[in-house]
């Protein structure tokens, strides 16, 4: 679900802009600046250049060249009257003079860029705030704003601004100072605009006192976003000093408790901003006294009960924001707001009907948000609504259907819609291509629309992104409007073959996963130059990619769960940005491609189930983003690599800088699962696996020989190694207790040998060992966690008949002559060495006893031979006896 978010800006960025219209002079502060006319008469007094070109000397950074014609006048006088111009300070950039006076009035130096980040630091200016400025004692408008002057390493604000008596413009926002205010600002006793807004990563701005702000008599703005106040209880009281004051801005500023009565004697205000806070309790009645605002904005707070009635009386109001909080009741008051341009009251518990009367007079209207609350709206499919120029709507998890709102028809001039979550259970109605032909947004996700997308979508023109995922559609994928840079029909009953024509030039993101697609893969597809990710999951696609696949802007490829065959074009190479590869479940063939090890930001790659060959490359190991490898169930043979080391996100330190950048990928609902634990788990997305950093090595289902390298003991960041169903040899690697993180460790189905070795038994994490149909040998290491292990998993050890000892049945009582003597003491504490020697000593002197006896004693020698003649007749008549009844017996069975 995505708000809307980019309309809402614009709205209060245009409400902000016409409040400061109705100020004569803060109108005129900001005009942008400009230069004056050649033929301008106005020249520099040389002192106030001095000072700026000081100014310049503390700039570090000017990577746009905003200062590059700020130069000192050369002792020639300067070459020509371009080398004139150059030398005059009233003709630099960012610099305005009094056309009576000469004197420097105007310092425009702000960054316009201040909203992105990548632009902002292309053209900011970085270094420090000369005190040089001083000399400008003219001086009446000052914009430093979104710059990179940190204030040094105390990150101050500079208190010598405080001297500039004259200012009446000071904008020092999104500079990033992170500590207190000062209050020499009071001394700007001419101010009426101040905007201190901060932005610092270091910590924010503060301030424990602001009674100084009672001294600026002729301020009309105020901006202290994102200044802790949280120390400032008197802060309403003071702010209610300000005779001039309309416009109040304090987002962010840590604020708690219910909100102060003070506020309601800012009966002046045109604007009040007091989101990203923690006000309580519920919205007071005397919100209704400030008859003069135009723009309200309580967003992101964690106000109660309903919105009150007395909003009504505040007749001008243009924009009422009162998103993410937790109020329950809407009014109908509301509805008689005939100036409303825009109302947000997302994310809140609101519930009930909302009826055709909320918005009876809301003619003016452009931009409603009603999204993220447990409310129905129950209008007649005949009902005509009377805000004609509507621009953006966003009804997201608002109950709408079961039938598609007709209404909607009637908003052509709509550029945003979102009715997602919306419990539609119809099909979507002919005149919807006609109706929103202008829409640049549109998202009807999870509802339960059926039938074949309309025939003539290709008339959408100004469409740039349809999210129609988590329905019923069926039928082919028609012909889709050119301008597409995001489309997402993914888990619907869409079937054919993809369009030939699929080749948008600005698409950005294709999803049609979970469909019933069949065919090849279009080699159109090779003109979206600009595709960064594409998603054709749980198809049943087939071929071979067109030998154009991939470019040097992509980031998310998931092909998984197809019927795509043959070897991986390769183009796919110059997918260098690439940060997710999951090519699993098809039948693509060839050897592994070595060109993998050159994709340096990937962070997950899963090629199982699929008939790859030859060796895993060395060049693997270059992935130092990598946290999933999954290659398992191909024809992968030879050795690993040695060097598993370099894999260093494998590890738990934090990984290189390259790979700590945002995961740029929009969120599917295409569910993710892999196996683990001797399980298939589901964990959600594959976006969902990399921010939650899960890191995984398997290997499984291969022909892999050799060792299991000693360096993958480095990896331990390792949640899950899967190295089964190979033919690894050797022994397990002595040191893998150090891999501390690991929660399940797979070695079954290989070669292996050797003791297991006793670290094994400190993996407190480990909730799964299966080292069966090996051919370990020795003890079993002892230790509670893997005694648990063992009740759990009583297979564990199978198939390794050299092992012995608990908690195995048969003990280790057989020795290794290598290793142990004749002397050593077994588990059960005999000494069994000493025993069997006796008895070999035993049995020799009792042979020799009884012989000796025989031979020197005649008597005995006598009786010995009478008593063996003895036995031996009894034993003759036995036989003879035995023999004789058995020869009766078989002559009776005859």
């Amino acid at each position: 679900m995505r708000c809307s978010a980019p309309s809402k800006l614009m709205l209060l960025l245009a409400a902000a802009g016409s409040f400061l219209l109705s100020m004569t002079a803060t109108a005129h502060a900001q005009k942008p600046p400009v230069d004056p006319g050649p033929d301008s008469a106005v020249t520099c007094i040389p002192h106030e250049r001095d000072a700026l070109l000081a100014f310049k000397q503390g700039i570090t950074g000017d990577p746009a060249g905003i200062l590059a014609l700020w130069q000192q006048q050369q002792p020639d006088g300067g070459h020509g009257d371009d080398g004139k111009h150059t030398q005059d300070c009233c003709r630099w950039r960012g610099v305005r003079c009094s056309d009576r006076t000469g004197h420097v009035i105007e310092l425009r130096l702000g960054n316009a860029n201040n909203d992105i980040v990548v632009d902002r630091a292309a053209t900011a200016l970085v270094g420090q705030i000369s005190r040089s400025l001083l000399a400008l004692e003219h001086l009446q408008h000052l914009d430093l704003s979104y710059n990179n002057f940190s204030g040094g390493p105390t990150g101050r604000i500079p208190e010598f601004l405080g001297s500039l008596k004259n200012l009446k413009h000071l904008n020092l926002s999104g500079i990033g100072f992170h500590s207190s205010v000062p209050p020499h600002l009071g001394n700007l006793t001419q101010l009426q605009y101040l905007d201190l807004f901060s932005s610092s990563s270091m910590g924010a701005a503060y301030s424990t006192d602001v009674s100084w702000l009672a001294h600026l008599r002729f301020l009309r703005y105020l901006n202290l976003g994102s200044v802790n106040l949280s120390t400032v209880p008197d802060w309403p009281h003071v702010v209610a000093m300000l005779p001039s004051l309309t416009v109040l801005r304090l987002p962010g500023c840590s604020l708690s408790g219910m909100l102060p009565e003070p506020v309601a004697q800012l009966t002046s205000l045109v604007a009040l901003d007091l989101s990203r806070n923690s006000f309580t309790g519920p919205l007071p009645e005397f919100i209704g006294n400030l008859t003069g605002l135009r723009m309200l904005d309580l967003s992101s707070n964690k106000f109660t009960g309903p919105l009150p009635a007395s909003v009504r009386y505040i007749a001008g109001l243009r924009t009422l924001d009162v998103s993410y909080n937790n109020l329950t009741g809407l009014p109908r008051e509301v509805g008689t707001l005939s100036s409303l341009t825009g109302l947000y009251v997302s994310h809140n518990s609101l519930e009930g009907d909302i009826t055709q009367e909320y918005f009876r007079s809301l003619k003016s209207l452009q931009h409603i948000d009603l999204s993220s609350n447990f409310l129905k709206i129950e209008i007649s499919t005949k009902w005509k609504p009377p805000f004609a120029k509507l621009r953006s709507a966003n009804f997201a998890n608002c109950k709408m259907g079961p039938m598609f709102p007709a209404w909607l028809k009637w908003l052509v001039g709509i550029e945003y819609l979102d009715i997602s979550s919306a419990g539609i259970t119809d099909r979507i109605p002919d005149w919807f291509p006609t109706a929103f032909s202008n829409a640049s947004f549109l998202s009807m996700s999870k509802n339960q629309l059926s039938g074949e997308l309309p025939a003539n979508m290709d008339i959408m023109s100004s469409l740039d992104e349809l999210d129609l995922s988590n329905n019923s559609l069926s039928g082919q994928i028609p012909k889709l409007p050119n301008n597409l840079t995001y489309l997402d029909i993914c888990i619907n009953s869409l079937s054919g073959s993809l369009p030939e024509d699929l080749g948008l030039p600005n698409l950005q993101v294709l999803s049609v996963a979970s469909n019933s697609i069949t065919g090849s893969v279009p080699r159109s597809i090779c003109r979206s130059q600009g595709l960064r990710t594409l998603v054709l999951v749980n198809n049943h696609l087939d071929g071979e990619l067109p030998n154009c696949f991939g470019n040097n802007v992509m980031l998310f490829l998931d092909l998984s769960n197809n019927n795509f065959s043959g070897m991986l074009p390769a183009s796919m190479q110059n997918c260098e940005m690439l940060q997710v590869l999951d090519l699993s479940r098809n039948m693509f063939s060839g050897r592994f491609p070595v060109w993998v090890g050159k994709l340096k930001r990937l962070r997950f790659l899963r090629l199982r189930q699929n008939m790859f060959s030859g060796k895993v490359p060395t060049n693997l190991t270059n992935l130092g983003c990598l946290q999933y490898l999954d290659i398992a169930d191909n024809g992968i043979s030879g050795s690993l690599p040695r060097n598993l080391s370099n894999l260093k996100s494998l590890e738990q330190k934090q990984s290189a800088e390259m790979c700590s950048d945002v995961f740029h990928v929009r969120v599917f609902a295409v569910n993710f699962s892999t196996f683990l634990k001797g399980q298939q788990l589901s964990y959600g997305s594959i976006p969902r696996i990399v921010g939650l950093n899960m890191k995984v090595i398997d290997l499984s289902f291969n022909n892999i020989t050799g060792e299991i390298p000693e360096e993958i003991a480095t990896l331990d960041g390792l949640l899950n190694l899967n190295l089964s169903k190979n033919h690894f040899s050797g022994n397990v690697p002595s040191k893998i207790g150090a891999m501390q993180s690991l929660e399940s460790l797979d070695l079954s189905g290989n070669k292996l040998s050797g003791e297991i070795p006793t670290s094994l038994s400190t993996l407190t994490f480990l909730s799964y060992l299966d080292l069966s149909y090996n051919n370990l040998t020795g003890a079993i290491p002892s230790g509670s966690q893997l005694d648990t292990l063992y009740a759990e998993h009583p297979n564990m050890y199978t198939g390794n008949i050299g092992l012995c000892g608990p908690p195995l049945k048969n003990n280790c009582l057989k020795t290794d002559a290598s290793e142990q003597g004749p002397f050593t003491r077994t588990e059960e504490g005999r000494w069994q060495g000493f025993f069997y020697i006796g008895l070999g000593y035993g049995f020799l002197a009792g042979i020799w006893l009884v012989s000796c006896a025989l031979l020197f004693m005649k008597n005995w020698r006598i009786a010995y031979f009478c008593l063996f003649d003895k036995l031996y007749d009894k034993a003759y008549v036995l036989v003879v006896t035995w023999w004789a009844k058995a020869d009766q017996e078989d002559m009776q069975l005859r």
